[in-house]
């Protein structure tokens, strides 16, 4: 008997994953199909978990039960959650016997392999086959941390959601694991059965908005594709999502509400005669004051939904004129999935404060500040492409290190203000690639000393206590000089 094993932190996942089991990609185990629910919040104890959700019901029922490993590791985070070689097949032991998964075969199927806490999952299940599901831009990026040889061989496949129509996800391709598209078909049916679940409508100011009908758009760049009023019916909302940017230290706190004001001007030059504003789940409070200033000032209702359904739920419940965000995939689910057009807001800023350049989230800003553009000089797939592709590459240039041709003949056929807007300089004068300076043999020399320096065993202990040391910062610094 092969009991499958679904790992899923975020409902947006489990949704993904259930919609693949819909449409069959997840094949039919002749055991059970098992739900591990994983709250990796901050805070779980403060964040209700994936079953704990309401509205959840329509995809925890796609599983025969659900089981959980938060609070089995309690007070350990589940994103710490790092168990030694010696200690790996007692745990299978124990986990088998807890979650009752029998002597049988276990499949995998899980999502960010690379990091726990999946990558344990994969290590305590040593021997069992792992298929890897996106559940949101990441997907077009590079593999975040290289895997080990035992976890790699064992990899099947990456499912993910078209959201931009044509682009072909980078994830786990140095392994050779093909792409497989999760239907949007399958996902919006159970967006549908969410909201049947939970009504079809909205509490707020622009609860009275008339239904969803479903997708009309096909990708991420039908801004506009809508009006800002149904024909003799009341004008529609937007919905503005937020992030936790200044949470993250890529902008100050003022800046960050300065950002959601010029979003809710977005939204109201978008043609909204309402704004719904959905903060991230795990942004910190303290940002409603300034919306509603804004919202006052351009005389429109505002309405905080506190919700942890995903924003699509919210998009099927009424007719929205747009969304408009920075670089959430709801910008890119919008279009492609719900058939709501979306808006971006400061990704141009973002895009010069992502530090350091191999962050995971600079793949989803590239591509949805690509993909809205004015000029539309992305609006082509395969010119998209070759951006991701050549991002993805410097972001991880051994990883990655058979994309270098196709990314230095993008970079040469680019003109200096497309590279500085994407690249760094300093990093392509590093990688010696197309758009780099020439260095002084003396940058050079210091440059290979710093990098020599960085891998002696000596300066192990500035990673085991802090990635910002001040030290290894100017050594880091020397290196891209």
């Amino acid at each position: 008997m092969t009991t499958q094993l679904v790992v899923a932190s975020t409902l947006f996942g489990a949704m993904t994953a259930a919609a693949a089991a819909d449409d069959g990609l997840l094949g039919r185990p002749d055991g059970e199909r098992v739900l591990l629910v994983v709250n990796n919040a901050p805070a779980p104890e403060l964040t209700p978990a994936v079953d704990e959700i309401r509205g959840a019901g329509p995809v925890l029922a796609r599983f025969d039960r659900v089981v959980h490993l938060t609070d089995l590791l309690a007070p350990v985070h589940p994103s710490d959650w790092n168990p030694g070689t010696r200690e790996l097949p007692a745990l299978e032991r124990l986990l088998r016997r807890y979650w009752d998964l029998g002597d049988g075969r276990v499949e995998l199927v899980c999502e960010s392999i690379w990091v726990n806490p999946a990558r344990a999952l994969a290590r305590v299940f040593h021997d069992a086959p792992v298929t890897v599901y996106a559940d949101g831009l990441m997907s077009y990026g590079p593999t975040r941390d290289a895997l080990p040889l035992d976890v790699s061989q064992r990899l099947g496949g990456l499912l993910h959601l078209d959201l931009v129509p044509g682009l072909r996800p980078v994830l786990l391709s140095e392994h050779g694991v093909a792409p497989t598209v999760v239907p949007a078909t399958a996902f919006r049916a159970l967006v549908d059965e969410i909201v049947a679940a939970t009504g079809p409508t909205a509490t707020g100011p622009t609860a009275a908005v008339p239904t969803a009908t479903g997708p009309t758009a096909t990708g991420p760049t039908a801004v506009g594709a809508h009006g800002g009023a149904a024909p003799g019916g009341p004008r529609r909302p937007a919905v503005v999502v937020g992030q936790y940017l200044a949470a993250l230290g890529l902008v100050t706190a003022e800046e960050e509400a300065a950002m959601h004001a010029q979003m809710i001007r977005a939204a109201v030059d978008a043609g909204a005669g309402a704004v719904r504003f959905k903060p991230h789940p795990s942004a910190p409070p303290g940002m409603r004051r300034p919306l509603e200033d804004a919202a006052a000032e351009l005389g429109v209702p505002l309405e905080i939904v506190d919700d942890p359904l995903p924003v699509e739920v919210l998009l099927a419940r009424a007719d929205h004129v747009a969304v408009v965000g920075c670089f959430s995939t709801a910008l890119a689910t919008a279009p492609a999935v719900m058939g709501v057009p979306s808006v971006a807001v400061g990704t141009a800023l973002l895009l010069e404060r992502l530090e350091p350049f191999q962050n995971s989230n600079r793949i989803p800003l590239t591509v949805v500040d690509a993909v809205h553009r004015d000029d539309r000089r992305y609006a082509d797939v395969a010119d998209l492409q070759g951006l991701v592709d050549a991002v993805a590459h410097v972001m991880q240039p051994r990883l990655l290190a058979d994309r270098r041709p196709a990314a230095e003949a993008f970079l040469a056929g680019a003109p200096d203000a497309e590279r500085r807007r994407y690249v760094a300089t300093r990093r392509l004068t590093t990688l010696g690639l197309p758009g780099g300076r020439r260095r002084h043999a003396v940058e050079r020399a210091a440059s290979d000393a710093a990098r020599w320096l960085l891998r002696r065993p000596a300066f192990a202990w500035v990673d085991d206590r802090t990635k910002a040391s001040p030290l290894r910062r100017r050594l880091a610094r020397a290196v891209q000089a």
